[in-house]
């Protein structure tokens, strides 16, 4: 009772309290949608297997890497979901836990580091609450994504970084490795973060005049963790990075062999200046209020037009913080904008058009800045109008702020393009199967839409045991990814039914059964949100 005497008394920790419950409002609010994809199921399967056995599912003992579709997952996002299982058993809400939680304490976490950057409530209340409502942070962290984990961890950097600032300590220089090495392990965005913490440490030692026996000293404790990854690296090389880079991507080579067709002169025409050119625009682009405001992620399982990253509001005030930052001469004003600069180097390398989850660490300094900026525009206003000022501000942005949520929870949900992204229907289908599991011999389903052994293994809490037997991976294709074509009485390639195969189910999309005179009238209908994901032959007989 003393304790809560004492927590009621301190308004700042009430009015966080409060933001924490509306970032849960939100985070908990429609939580089976969206659906579980292949990539989630994959990270759920692999820390059932775990649970289960201490070994993924190709039967290794405590990976470094995980096979999963042959990309070479990285462990900490798998290892992070292990306990939840093992406390509450397999299931969508389980292996969303850890996500969930994390995003839902994002207003404290911005809280901590605005707190520590500017040293002003005021200003880390704003940022806390802007986190609250952030539809960026919360898209993310309502699913499995490494992002979530990757989120806390840049920001514990920042503070350390803010910290190591002040005093040039070997204390804090171990966490800043420790979190590095967490990072490494957890998404590949962790490598440009251990980069990122390596320049601060060389150039805080060097503009607090240490020794270079320190410098050195710190830098390679800094090191270590990246050396271990590297080693690790080494042996289970990720296929995937590699296919994302811009340059692996055809139509790379496509558009240099097309510009050279239309003026043959190489040295204009060539790798170098497109790939400048590329990295430049892309770049830029990341900045622009078409991304941050009304565009988003180009990938459907990130958002849709009219779900804003942030709000024009958000975006306004972070070029007047940008202002009174340097303006009012802000401690750690370059560490913050250093990171706001840097934070899109990643995701510009990619193929990929603009995405929200490799340009993560942008929401970081933005939420930060923005609130800094709110924050001292209110007070550049004569003193009279200030309140009035903050009110009409807060209240635009809950404007703007509503409408994306609004968006997100009564009309996102609701397409069929975005339900198809989602990989939704694998759930119900996997239902029917298991309702009928021990009348077939033989299950054939198409793997057309994603990989569909893994939902088979994770919606059928398949024995990780039995399946370590049997798991085998085809070879790579050109993108990274392998494939399981059997294991049990699943196979996974969809052939056209036969009446010699009585004992046989077949699980397709609708156009693979064109041809094979079987009428929709003879089949099992998987329909999401109006839109038919598969058929089933011959009907459910239950």
């Amino acid at each position: 009772m003393k304790y809560l005497k004492s927590i009621l008394n301190n308004k700042e920790l009430v009015i966080v309290a409060i933001f924490v419950l509306i970032s849960a409002f939100l985070h908990l609010r429609q939580n089976g949608f969206p659906c579980i994809n292949s990539d989630e199921a994959s990270f759920a399967y692999n820390a059932f297997s775990i649970s289960e056995t201490g070994r993924d599912e190709y039967g290794s003992l405590f990976p470094s890497r995980f096979l999963a579709f042959g990309e070479n997952k990285l462990p900490v996002t798998i290892y992070s979901i292990v306990p939840f299982i093992s406390l509450f058993g397999l299931n969508d809400i389980t292996v969303r836990l850890p996500f969930i939680l994390l995003g839902i304490i994002a207003p404290i976490l911005f809280y901590i580091l605005s707190k520590k950057l500017f040293g002003n409530t005021k200003i880390a209340l704003i940022a806390a609450f802007l986190a609250s409502i952030s539809p960026w942070i919360q898209i993310l962290a309502r699913h499995i994504h490494e992002d979530t984990i990757m989120l806390a961890i840049a920001i514990g950097m920042i503070i350390l970084l803010a910290k190591l600032h002040d005093q040039f300590k070997m204390k804090t220089i171990i966490f800043l490795a420790a979190l590095t090495g967490i990072g490494l392990f957890t998404y590949h965005i962790g490598k440009f973060l251990a980069v990122f913490v390596l320049f601060w440490i060389i150039f805080l030692g060097i503009q607090q005049k240490s020794s270079f026996k320190k410098i050195a000293t710190y830098s390679l404790i800094a090191l270590i963790p990246m050396m271990l990854f590297f080693v690790t690296e080494l042996m289970h090389p990720s296929t995937r990075v590699g296919n994302l880079v811009f340059t692996s991507n055809q139509g790379f080579a496509l558009q240099i062999e097309e510009l050279r067709k239309e003026h043959d002169v190489r040295a204009l025409h060539n790798k170098l200046t497109q790939s400048v050119s590329i990295v430049t625009n892309q770049y830029l682009s990341y900045f622009s209020p078409e991304f941050l405001v009304t565009e988003g992620d180009t990938n459907l399982r990130f958002g849709e037009k009219g779900i804003s990253p942030i709000t024009s509001i958000e975006y306004l005030f972070v070029f007047i913080g940008m202002y009174f930052l340097f303006q009012r001469q802000e401690k750690y004003r370059f560490l913050i904008t250093s990171l706001l600069l840097t934070a899109p180097l990643t995701a510009t390398l990619s193929w990929q058009t603009q995405s929200l989850t490799r340009s993560y660490l942008m929401i970081i300094p933005l939420i930060s800045i923005a609130s800094y900026g709110l924050f001292h525009s209110a007070f550049a206003v004569k003193q009279k109008y200030r309140l009035t000022y903050f009110f009409l501000i807060m209240l635009a942005l809950l404007y703007f702020t509503f409408f994306s949520w609004d968006y997100y929870f009564n009309h996102y949900t609701k397409h069929p393009d975005v339900s198809t992204s989602w990989q939704c229907g694998y759930k119900e289908m996997s239902e029917i199967v298991q309702k009928n599991y021990d009348n077939y011999e033989r299950i054939i389903v198409s793997k057309k839409l994603g990989q569909p052994y893994i939902f088979m293994l994770y919606n059928l809490k398949f024995s990780p045991k039995e399946y370590q037997k049997q798991a085998r991976l085809t070879e790579l294709d050109e993108y990274g990814f392998g494939q399981i074509e059997k294991f049990d009485k699943f196979q996974f390639v969809f052939s056209s039914p036969s009446p010699n195969r009585e004992k046989t189910l077949y699980i397709g999309l609708p156009e693979d059964f064109n041809g094979t005179g079987i009428s929709p009238n003879e089949v099992e209908h998987v329909i999401v949100n109006n839109k038919e994901v598969f058929w089933i032959y011959p009907k459910s007989t239950r």
